[in-house]
């Protein structure tokens, strides 16, 4: 059944539309049901560099059933640069909207995710419309650390099969202190981007792995002082959420999230130019 759909989104998809367009589709995996995921493919006849875009720990879709605008705006700043993007949503096949106030958390970034990531890759580098050697990883917050184990050169999911790999990555303030703890270093370069004053996923933890990065490549971040956790929000004002996690001493905490204009605009142009870099060669 999984071969029949793989076969049947190839034929769908077998030429790229001449604008700009975005979709759901349904992503095929290696072990268990498809995912949803959201498709956006720019102007022209491709192939195109592509994208693997991570949602955070809110999932990817509104309660009304659209993209979340965070996401939404990097759709549009990704097709504008020449890029398609896939958007895979780790969470609704598996019966969860959303894992931000759970404290034991059922879909892992290291363990779950790392699968989906793959899973996205593998299928986008089987499309005519994909230049293979050229996909990028690119996370937030939960996402973001997914895309760091995913990364990572002692990563928990690589397929042993698989013989391709991405690109480049991006994260936006991923938690770093359990990854962190393993030595870390990075199959492919890697691009932090960090809030100063992020009390959700505290930023001290990521500078240091970064820091001791040794052996692999290139490891850079960026910190925005006063920044919190969803700095490049397209909207918004800084609000205050509770969020429970087993990791955390008291089981939940209080911490503030929101856009910061400056924040975001440094921060977009420093991972657009990150990802021009390694995607346009």
């Amino acid at each position: 059944m999984m071969r029949a759909l793989a076969v049947a989104l190839a034929m769908m998809l077998a030429g790229a539309p001449a604008r700009a367009e975005t979709r759901e589709i349904l992503l095929p995996t290696r072990d268990g049901p498809p995912l949803r995921a959201v498709l956006a493919l720019p102007e022209g006849e491709g192939p195109f560099p592509a994208i693997v875009a991570l949602h955070g720990c809110g999932g990817l879709w509104t309660g009304a059933g659209r993209m979340r605008a965070r996401e939404t705006a990097w759709a549009k700043r990704f097709t504008d640069a020449g890029w398609a993007a896939l958007f895979p949503d780790s969470f609704t096949a598996r019966g969860h909207s959303s894992v931000c106030t759970l404290a034991d958390r059922p879909i892992l970034p290291q363990r779950e995710r790392v699968r989906d990531a793959y899973d996205a890759l593998i299928w986008l580098r089987a499309q005519p419309f994909v230049r293979p050697e050229r996909v990028a990883a690119f996370g937030w917050s939960h996402g973001a650390m997914t895309t760091l184990w995913t990364v990572a050169a002692s990563g928990p999911g690589r397929p042993e099969s698989f013989d391709g790999d991405f690109a480049t990555a991006v994260a936006f303030y991923p938690g770093c202190a359990e990854i962190g703890r393993t030595a870390f270093s990075a199959r492919v370069p890697l691009l932090l981007q960090l809030g100063g004053d992020d009390a959700w996923t505290p930023p001290a933890p990521c500078v240091a792995m970064a820091e001791a990065a040794r052996g692999g490549a290139e490891v850079a971040y960026d910190l925005y002082p006063g920044a919190v956790h969803g700095f490049d929000q397209p909207g918004g004002t800084v609000h205050e959420v509770t969020v429970r996690n087993s990791v955390y001493k008291s089981g939940e905490k209080t911490v503030k999230v929101g856009a910061d204009p400056a924040a975001r605009a440094q921060a977009v142009a420093r991972a657009m130019d990150w990802l021009h870099r390694s995607l346009d060669r």
